[in-house]
């Protein structure tokens, strides 16, 4: 089946009088797919989602919607919905009048948008409340009346900027479980921009990870999490174990690294080529070791230490274990009945070489 590609940056670049904020963005969105812009303050994402807005043009390179060029063409000749991360509701209108603005002004008649904005509530599971105003809503329906919104006029684009950030965690679980379910009823191209990691991997079909204008790596979720391009793409997805060391083993199966502080560590072969007595950095995930009183006889890592920290976090208890001069972050599941631990003990950490990711340390 043909790709149909609803977006496609070819080098973008955008720059702020001689700060270059973008540079050399490359990317291409196919048609009903989720694409999350990920990564920390500054790093260009809203910059970028502004650009295919239109209310920026890039200083270079070339933006394509629908296979249409799009510099310098105006945002309300894009029929693209955006969502903002504040409401931007109009007080003084009600929530019927606040969704059925924008196809006002494309001159929909009164029956059929009536009808669209019905169905858009019923869609954002909000259905009984057209005659209210936005100070009688919650934050979170607020939020949901703004997708509502951007919805109604049936874009072939949906940009939503940080929609989440504004609500409590519970809600913003919810809310983001809304937008998963909505993206799967109606399937609409979805660029979607947060500095949250859960949010990127909960929703998005790929994430494209930022950091300082440039693209650091653009995968699907579990691509980004278990095969990073490079250390800041690990260390910005979840937690890692980060230990520096030297080659000094290997065969056609196994690589064995000496880290600064004395462990020894065995790698399974790693896409990546190494050589002995190279520099390199050693990860391991922190739900990747397990935590025991005695030294089992499986996983190629076993090693002697003293827990000095237990956070209980609920679903999983977060352990902070000294090995010698390394202190390894451990998360142990509360299914698992060494979860209840206490400062002080003696444990075992044990992980698998198939769990070890090694990077050259000129690369970190």
């Amino acid at each position: 089946m043909t790709k149909v590609i609803d977006v496609e940056l070819r080098g973008i670049m955008k720059k702020f009088q001689s700060n270059v904020v973008v540079q050399d963005f490359n990317l291409q969105v196919e048609q009903g797919e989720f694409i999350a812009f990920l990564g920390p303050s500054g790093c260009g994402k809203t910059t970028t989602l502004n650009m295919i807005a239109g209310f920026l043009d890039p200083d270079g390179g070339d933006l394509l919607i629908k296979g249409q060029r799009m510099n310098r063409v105006p945002p309300y000749k894009r029929e693209l919905g955006m969502v903002f991360q504040t409401y931007s509701l109009f007080p003084h209108m009600t929530v019927a009048e606040n969704i059925a603005y924008g196809l006002k002004l494309r001159k929909v008649g009164k029956k059929e948008m009536q009808e669209r904005v019905k169905r858009v509530l019923d869609l954002v599971k909000l259905p009984n409340v057209a005659d209210r105003y936005p100070k009688q809503l919650s934050g979170g329906q607020r939020q949901r009346i703004a997708i509502a919104r951007a919805l109604v006029i049936e874009p072939s684009l949906l940009l939503l900027d940080e929609p989440l950030s504004n609500l409590d965690a519970k809600l913003r679980d919810e809310l983001r479980d809304e937008l998963k379910r909505l993206h799967q009823e109606i399937g609409v191209t979805t660029i979607f921009v947060t500095h949250d990691q859960e949010e990127a991997l909960a929703l998005s079909d790929r994430i494209v990870v930022l950091n300082h204008g440039f693209v650091e790596q653009i995968g699907t979720p579990l691509e980004i999490y278990n095969q990073p391009a490079s250390e800041f793409v690990h260390t910005f997805i979840g937690k890692t174990n980060r230990m520096e060391g030297e080659v000094i083993g290997m065969d056609d199966n196994q690589i064995t690294v000496r880290t600064t502080g004395g462990l020894l560590v065995q790698a399974a072969k790693q896409q990546r080529t190494f050589s002995p007595q190279q520099k390199v950095i050693v990860f391991v995930r922190p739900e990747k070791i397990t935590l025991s009183d005695t030294v089992a006889d499986t996983g190629a890592n076993r090693v002697e230490g003293h827990l000095q920290l237990a956070s209980f976090l609920g679903s999983y208890t977060e352990c902070e274990v000294r090995v010698g001069e390394h202190t390894l972050s451990v998360k142990v599941q509360m299914t698992d009945k060494s979860a209840e631990r206490e400062a002080g003990e003696a444990v075992y950490c044990q992980w698998n070489a198939e769990d070890v990711l090694i990077m050259p340390a000129e690369r970190g």
